[in-house]
C-alpha cells in the first residue's frame, strides 16, 4: 500500500513539474514571438526590410503558419541589399557564384509569394492589400526571370487595385524587353490614360 502511494506521489510530482515546464516554455515562446513582432514591424516601417530577415526568420521557426509574416518575409527577400553584386572585372567563378545566391534569393522569394498570396486570396478575397501583394510577387518572377508570368501578375494586381498604375508600366517595359513592341506600345498608353485618371480623381 505504501508503495502504491509513492508511486502515486512521484507521478503526481512529474506531472505537475512538467505541466509547469510546459507552461513556461509557453510564456518564454510567447515573450520570444512579441518581442520578434515587434522588432520586424519597427524594422519594416523605416524600409530596413534586409535587417528584419534573420528575425523573420526565427519568428517562423515559432510559428510556422503565420501567412502574414511569410508575406512580409518575402517582401524581405525582394527587397534584400546584403547580397554581393558581380562586377565585370572579378573572376568568372565569382561573378557566377554571386549570380547564383542573387537568384536562388528571388527565386525563394517568388515560391513564397505564389504560396502565400494564393493562400491570402483564397481566405481573404477582399483583403485591401491582396493587389499590392501580387504587384510584389510580380516583381520577384520578374528578377527570377520569369517575364511572362510577371506580366500576368502585375495585370492582375491593377485589376484587383486600380490604383496600381505603375503595372501597366512595367507590363510595358517588359513587353519592350521581348521586342513585342506593339504590345508595349499599347500598355504605355494604358499607362499614360491611368495615371492621368489618378490626377483627376485627386
Amino acid at each position: 500500500m505504501d508503495k502504491i502511494i509513492i508511486y502515486i506521489s512521484n507521478f503526481f510530482l512529474v506531472f505537475f513539474v512538467t505541466v509547469i515546464s510546459l507552461s513556461a516554455g509557453g510564456s518564454k515562446k510567447k515573450e520570444e514571438t512579441i518581442a520578434l513582432k515587434k522588432q520586424i514591424y519597427g524594422l519594416h516601417k523605416v524600409d530596413e526590410e534586409t535587417s528584419s530577415i534573420p528575425y523573420l526568420e526565427r519568428y517562423l521557426e515559432l510559428s510556422q503558419n503565420e501567412l502574414y509574416f511569410k508575406l512580409l518575409y518575402a517582401k524581405a527577400l525582394l527587397y534584400r541589399n546584403d547580397l554581393l553584386v558581380p562586377k565585370p572585372n572579378e573572376p568568372a567563378e565569382d561573378r557566377i557564384n554571386k549570380a547564383k545566391i542573387i537568384q536562388k534569393n528571388y527565386n525563394l522569394a517568388s515560391k513564397l509569394f505564389q504560396e502565400n498570396v494564393l493562400h491570402l486570396e483564397k481566405v481573404r478575397p477582399r483583403d485591401p492589400n491582396l493587389g499590392r501583394w501580387y504587384y510584389l510577387w510580380a516583381f520577384s518572377e520578374w528578377f527570377s526571370d520569369n517575364k511572362e508570368k510577371s506580366i500576368k501578375l502585375f495585370l492582375k494586381a491593377v485589376k484587383l487595385d486600380y490604383r496600381l498604375t505603375e503595372s501597366y508600366y512595367n507590363v510595358a517595359s517588359l513587353y519592350e524587353s521581348l521586342g513585342q513592341w506593339k504590345d508595349a506600345s499599347l500598355y504605355w498608353r494604358k499607362f499614360e490614360k491611368a495615371e492621368k485618371e489618378l490626377e483627376e480623381e485627386d
